[in-house]
């Protein structure tokens, strides 16, 4: 079953599995706002829980803007979560602050014992290096880009691919998948890109999965953010490993073409589910999380295609 929520936008969303039951974290705004392009500078991360991934419970909300002064006390943006070695659950997320007008984006984390409430245990944020990432833009919005991170353990080290900017890059293909490595979850140390500019001007909400033996990196890129004309949405490149390389220029976009900010999971017994979020249809943005898709059932169109 979908969920909507009659006072509130619902955007950007991921799942958890704790063993026990699925988690579904998610972006949310109230539609008091009226305007949904407002939703993003009001953004707080609802939570809901489920047996099956389909039916969804909804609990308290998992995160909202810190009283500050701090880097997230403006709005709380897209993130993942994991069940850590001990347990307890931690989200990372992308925190926004009123300082900076929202501008600049840098990745922090919370944690639960219970998995209802989550305490920020981030003393930290990682932020752009920018030995290899563009910091402030000067050409265009004047915003800084590492956000969405994706925490996922390969070969025995946890790894952060981050939605960032290359430097240098020409604005619309600057687009590239940012990367962190840990040992323990709380020091992270920021490398270089894993992909290249490309077409793309933003790889935003990645996922690296590893599904029948194939490596994909699922990524969302609109079509105002593009080198080309041509389709948005939700993206999948293939690659070598877990950690790419991956042919982002003979990248895929998904259909149905109005999810954005898709997802793959894999269900407990073993099948491989896809979602995104309801964006615009018919000319009206939804703000809604529809029903799970099975993977086989996706189609897959090369850039250009129809």
């Amino acid at each position: 079953m979908a969920l909507a929520l009659n006072d509130h936008w619902l955007w950007d969303h991921w799942i958890c599995d704790d063993g026990d039951r699925y988690h579904l974290f998610f972006l949310r705004a109230s539609r008091a706002l009226h305007d949904p392009e407002r939703r993003h500078f009001r953004a707080s991360m609802g939570h809901a829980v489920s047996s099956d991934a389909r039916t969804w419970q909804l609990l308290p909300d998992a995160l909202v803007h810190s009283d500050g002064p701090a880097f997230d006390d403006k709005a709380i943006w897209t993130g993942s979560t994991i069940v850590k070695p001990d347990g307890a659950m931690r989200v990372f997320y992308t925190g926004i602050s009123r300082a900076e007008d929202g501008l600049v984006q840098r990745i922090g984390w919370a944690d639960s014992t219970d998995g209802v409430t989550f305490e920020r245990t981030c003393d930290v944020p990682l932020e752009a290096d920018s030995r290899w990432y563009e910091r402030r833009e000067t050409d265009v919005s004047g915003a800084e880009h590492w956000r969405d991170p994706f925490v996922f353990r390969h070969d025995g080290r946890w790894h952060m691919l981050i939605t960032a900017r290359a430097k240098g890059a020409e604005h619309y293909g600057a687009g590239v998948i940012g990367h962190a490595v840990s040992d323990d979850l709380d020091h992270w140390q920021i490398g270089p890109a894993l992909t290249s500019p490309s077409v793309f001007g933003q790889l935003e909400v990645s996922q690296s999965r590893s599904v029948d033996d194939r490596h994909l990196l699922v990524f969302s890129c609109g079509d105002d953010m593009k080198a080309e004309p041509g389709p948005g949405g939700v993206w999948v490149a293939e690659g070598e490993g877990a950690l790419g390389p991956w042919d982002i220029d003979g990248a895929r976009y998904v259909r149905p073409e109005h999810l954005y900010a898709g997802q793959l999971l894999q269900l407990r017994d073993g099948a491989w589910v896809f979602t995104g979020f309801d964006d615009i249809v018919n000319g009206e943005f939804v703000g809604a999380v529809p029903d799970l898709l099975p993977w086989a059932d996706v189609e897959l169109l090369p850039r250009g295609g129809h």
